[in-house]
């Protein structure tokens, strides 16, 4: 192990026992009269349930790179314990299980005491959990929670020697669309290795709104692993400050659609057409078709960054077109908004051009948890003039 990765992991496992440590005088007179180890973890993952989950993410992805380390040369490199043998060797938690520390405590137990020190625990900490599961929440929803064939290609693309770092940025723009372990797994990675700093600030905080926690890596830490004299000198001196900022326009994905690998080799299962103001079914429905493994295209998931309603254009609608046609299907979302917007009128119309099949779901019947897809029969949205309502219905915005 180099002395710089060594240096990380070790801070992180100080960092992880000190926070333990901590954590424990603060549940150590709230347990049980009698208690075991599993009622001390019990009662951390109650009070502080995501520096806890927090502790097992950093075991999942450690153990994952031991993975991959023991097939290229024949050994782990980190070893790190599972979190509950971790826990093991905190001293406050050996002095809480230690024989003596336990008779005692249960001399002198009082539950009226322990239950008042609990209620008091949790009005203190229960503020704080709640905003960290809001921020994730938040987080969730602008993702969806599946893995698509086409992200093995995407970060396959991001791997290559030749990708230039505006490539790069494109690329995690598409990544950060989805959250899956995969993902995931990839951004921490980045975060540890990635020279250039603005890609790694951008996985750095990309895990932060998920509360990963992950260490921030200083540029002066970071590893060149080749023996080329220039390519070494470019990976130092002028990759890790190159930049790019993408310009969010219609215009600008249309150009990355015709022109880009990372929006060529898209496919999605379904095309949500809907109208905004019943987003939070859309979202519900999103989250069910993802649990069944389909890929969604959803304008303000997969587009936002470029499809702004004060940017509409021609481009807008060679953009929408393109989506449509790397969707295998439609699902309308029935209601009096949708029935009423033009948009999904011109999705639809352009999709039945497609001679692909088009379903929809009444927004009650989301709400009512029943996901059933129907063929869409009446062709009532049938529109010969549909594209030019559409910018007519445009210009006004």
């Amino acid at each position: 192990m180099s002395g710089v990765t060594k240096h990380i992991f070790e801070h992180e496992i100080r960092d992880v026992i000190s926070m333990w440590s901590k954590q424990l005088k603060e549940i150590k007179n709230i347990l049980p009269q009698s208690y075991t180890e599993e009622d001390i973890i019990a009662m951390l993952k109650e009070f502080y349930p995501h520096e806890w989950n927090s502790v097992e993410i950093k075991y999942w992805y450690y153990e994952k790179k031991d993975r991959n380390i023991k097939k290229r040369f024949g050994k782990k490199r980190y070893n790190m314990k599972r979190p509950e043998q971790l826990l093991r060797s905190v001293a406050e938690y050996k002095k809480i299980m230690s024989v003596q520390y336990q008779n005692d405590y249960a001399d002198n137990y009082s539950e009226e005491k322990s239950e008042k020190l609990k209620r008091e625990l949790w009005e203190k900490r229960k503020n704080k959990i709640k905003k960290i599961d809001q921020k994730i929440e938040k987080a969730k929803f602008k993702t969806q929670q599946v893995t698509p064939e086409f992200l093995d290609q995407l970060i396959g693309l991001y791997e290559r020697k030749n990708t230039s770092q505006k490539d790069k940025m494109y690329i995690l723009l598409e990544l950060q669309k989805y959250y899956s372990p995969q993902i995931m797994q990839f951004f921490f990675e980045l975060n540890d290795t990635e020279l250039n700093k603005q890609l790694r600030w951008i996985a750095f905080y990309h895990l932060q709104s998920f509360n990963y926690q992950p260490r921030a890596r200083r540029q002066k830490y970071m590893q060149v692993h080749t023996k080329n004299k220039n390519k070494k000198k470019y990976l130092r001196e002028v990759y890790p400050n190159e930049s790019y900022k993408i310009p969010k326009t219609p215009d600008e994905l249309e150009y990355r659609i015709e022109n880009a690998k990372e929006q060529k080799i898209k496919t999605y299962d379904f095309f949500i057409s809907h109208s905004s103001k019943d987003s939070a079914s859309v979202q519900k429905l999103i989250q069910y078709e993802n649990q069944n493994g389909k890929n969604i295209f959803c304008d303000w998931i997969n587009d936002v960054d470029y499809l702004k309603r004060h940017l509409l254009c021609s481009a807008t609608l060679k953009v929408l077109e393109k989506r449509l046609e790397q969707s295998k299907g439609v699902i309308f979302v029935l209601s009096d908004n949708s029935m009423n917007s033009m948009w999904c009128k011109y999705e639809l119309n352009y999709f039945e051009e497609l001679e692909r099949p088009i379903y929809f779901i009444k927004t009650e019947d989301i709400e009512k948890d029943n996901f059933m897809i129907t063929p869409l029969i009446d062709k009532w949205y049938l529109d010969a003039e549909y594209k030019q309502l559409a910018l007519l219905e445009g210009s006004k915005i």
